[in-house]
């Protein structure tokens, strides 16, 4: 038996193992369906109710968790389906939801969606663990409600508001021994007379990162982030309000499949993410229209990115360094409003309007240096430096009209069905400047143009069964609309061979439909929530070689996915015994070729027991844990003979623990041992993981 079946076996076994008697203490904190009420559904509703797979993450996890760098990395460990991409290095991450890339995610914050329309990589996630009050993960489309980008799922973070007091403080401070990483955050936030406010301001440094193959050079991050809240509750049915927050990262990122004599890293000097929002929200403004939502915000994204490739090429005798630059700026404007309304006792329907414009100024370099001449070879010729300089002036403007419908038809069943049409227009200028010895390149402007109209649907029921379990069966479709950089922008960024990838400005929307069933259970002792689903996904845009160097933008991929999510635990006394499990089949097909191996691990899942208890007013809590991941195999069909790149599955064992103390437990520290067996492997294939390393977070409130 080789030791790859043999990990898939054990980490199966134990996963289940764990899962069939029990199954998390994070869905004890996370959600007892009768009790939590979440707005993945664009309305406060009880968990039970929603006929999605949702997941929650609450401020307490977020705080006291003393691993968790980013908010990638607490959604990463503990909610099924999900994977983070970190681009080689920390504190950029993005996410994929059921083995759908990191384009395929809906990203918001407060209910409104960040934009990226220049990328190679999707949306990150710019904010600062110390701003967000919990995170609410939609798995499976939800581009009914939420829109474009959404065939793999929605990620809601909703950021902390008020106090219950009118005057209250909060302080916390953390180290991270993996990177050397310090940071440190404060608030101050209260209620008083209607008033609402907060003001928030934090900072995480981290070196390079430490692995069991040792220091990753080009790894490092620096974040800082201010937040601003305020609103006044005009009487207890109509509230208005702004919010302002600011996200500066500083960032390095590598990759280790790029061995010397090749060399291949990416700067992010500077990535600023800047927003101001206001919002108003008016309830039971007639016996019909019980709530009244608008929203309006502009958002600047400012990035500088610069990749550099240094390649030995044996065939010509040299080495050449390619320094390829980006400078872009990326202005949101968007206004939303949203009306529900209850249609006699037994539907409740709710309609919206929303409007988004995106902005592009961007200019782009892409520059060979002189090569110098290898060594150890005789020079035989020297190759003249390659220069192109363009700027890009373009915008994306979406409107979009939903209705959703919930009908309670019989007792205990729950029907859900809903539209939206969205209508999008694109324009791009393309200036080129400068061009040296690069003849698919001409000096000149060209302008670009197209639009085009989608409609989805979804379609759902939900049973309460008895008091403690609901099942539901759900249909939705969804989509993806084409980024300016896909329609009209050409870009080196990212190819290590000197190529360009070509935009497509003919390239039409990635499509969807997925089907699922789930249950969730939970009576204040035992928590359940599993989901079966099927994806068929079609159109997707992926970049085809047309020579030796070049590839363009195509629709001619597609995907059918068949998982299975568990999260699920129980309380015995003070222990918690848990898990989250996901297994995952993913068959992708590009270009007429089908393949299984689409770099998705098949089994994840995280298993451990958690154990808490009060003693003497403190309140005390350790968690000892796995996580395992299968090994995975990636099918590269972009290159003229296809490639198998393999990666080891993965166990790392894991031990936190803390107390809460004080009055009404105000002050809190948390400290975990991470990989202890300082186990070497990867994630997503960029870099390697953390090294053994162990971390510390302090919290108090005041």
């Amino acid at each position: 038996m080789t030791k790859s079946l043999s990990f898939k076996k054990t980490s199966l076994a134990l996963a289940v193992a764990l899962s069939l008697p029990v199954i998390s203490a994070q869905a004890a904190e996370s959600y007892k369906a009768q009790d939590v009420v979440v707005t993945a559904s664009r309305v406060e509703q009880q968990l039970a109710d929603v006929n999605m797979s949702v997941s929650v993450i609450t401020s307490e996890e977020i705080e006291k968790n003393s691993g968790a760098k980013t908010i990638a990395d607490l959604l990463e460990s503990t909610v099924p389906g999900v994977r983070v991409t970190n681009d080689g290095g920390q504190g950029l991450d993005r996410v994929s939801i059921r083995g759908e890339g990191t384009f395929r995610t809906v990203v918001m914050i407060d209910g409104q969606r960040m934009s990226e329309q220049k990328s190679m990589s999707g949306v990150p996630l710019l904010i600062d663990p110390s701003q967000v009050e919990r995170i609410e993960v939609i798995r499976g489309p939800a581009s009914v409600l939420y829109g474009s980008d959404a065939i793999g799922g929605a990620i809601n973070i909703i950021t902390k508001k008020g106090g219950k007091k009118p005057f209250e403080a909060s302080v916390s401070a953390g180290f991270d021994s993996s990177s050397n990483g310090k940071s440190a955050s404060a608030s101050i936030f209260g209620t008083h007379n209607g008033w609402n406010y907060r003001i928030g301001a934090s900072t995480i440094n981290n070196d390079d990162l430490d692995t069991p193959v040792g220091e990753l050079n080009h790894t490092a991050s620096n974040t800082k982030a201010a937040d601003l809240f305020l609103s006044y509750d005009i009487d207890p049915n109509k509230t208005i309000g702004f919010s302002f927050n600011h996200f500066d990262l500083d960032y390095e990122g590598t990759d280790i499949s790029t061995v010397a004599p090749n060399e291949f890293w990416v700067e992010v000097p500077k990535w600023q993410r800047t927003k101001g929002a206001i919002f108003g929200e008016f309830k039971n403004l007639s016996e019909q229209l019980v709530r009244l939502r608008l929203d309006a915000y502009y958002e600047r994204n400012h990035k500088e990115m610069v990749n550099h490739v240094f390649q030995d090429i044996p065939a010509m005798n040299v080495s050449v360094l390619s320094d390829n630059s980006a400078d872009n700026v990326t202005n949101t404007t968007s206004f939303s409003a949203q009306a529900d309304w209850q249609l006699g006792d037994n539907h409740y329907l709710i309609t919206g309007y929303e409007f988004s414009n995106d902005d592009l100024d961007a200019s782009s370099i892409s520059q060979g240096h002189k090569p110098k001449m290898v060594s150890f070879r005789p020079p035989i010729m020297t190759t003249i430096p390659t220069f192109k300089d363009q700027d890009f002036n373009g915008s994306q403007t979406r409107h979009a009209v939903f209705a959703t419908m919930e009908s309670s038809l019989l007792t205990d069943f729950i029907f859900n069905y809903g539209v939206r049409y969205t209508w999008v227009q694109s324009d791009m200028d393309v200036r080129t400047n400068r061009v040296l010895n690069n003849d698919r390149f001409k000096v000149g402007k060209e302008k670009y143009d197209s639009s085009d109209g989608k409609a989805v649907f979804n379609l759902g029921a939900t049973w309460k069964a008895t008091e403690n379990l609901s099942l539901r069966a759900n249909w939705a479709q969804g989509y993806r609309y084409p980024l300016l950089q896909e329609l009209y922008v050409d870009t080196a960024m990212g190819n290590m061979d000197g190529g360009i990838q070509l935009a497509n400005e003919n390239l039409k929307p990635e499509t969807s439909d997925n089907f699922e069933i789930g249950a969730r259970y939970g009576n204040g002792v035992l928590t359940l929530d599993a989901t079966v689903f099927y994806t068929n996904a079609d159109d997707y845009i992926t970049a085809i070689d047309i020579n030796d160097r070049d590839s363009q933008m195509q629709n001619v991929a597609k995907a059918e996915t068949l998982g299975f999510e568990l999260d699920a635990g129980i309380n015995i006394g003070n222990f918690e015994p848990y898990t989250t499990l996901t297994l995952l089949r993913r068959e992708y097909q590009e270009n007429g070729i089908k393949t299984t191996k689409s770099g998705t691990p098949k089994v994840t899942a995280r298993y451990g027991v958690r154990y808490q208890r009060e003693y003497d007013g403190a309140f005390f809590r350790t968690d000892l844990f796995a996580i395992s991941q299968s090994a995975t195999e990636s099918h590269n069909m972009s290159v003229d003979e296809p490639t198998i790149t393999s990666y080891g599955g993965a166990t790392t064992f894991n031990l936190t623990g803390g107390v809460s103390f004080g009055p009404e437990n105000a002050y809190s520290l948390d400290a975990g041992f991470y990989n202890i067996t300082d186990k070497k492997y990867q994630n997503n294939g960029s870099t390697y993981e953390a090294g053994r390393h162990f971390a510390v977070k302090l919290n108090a409130k005041f």
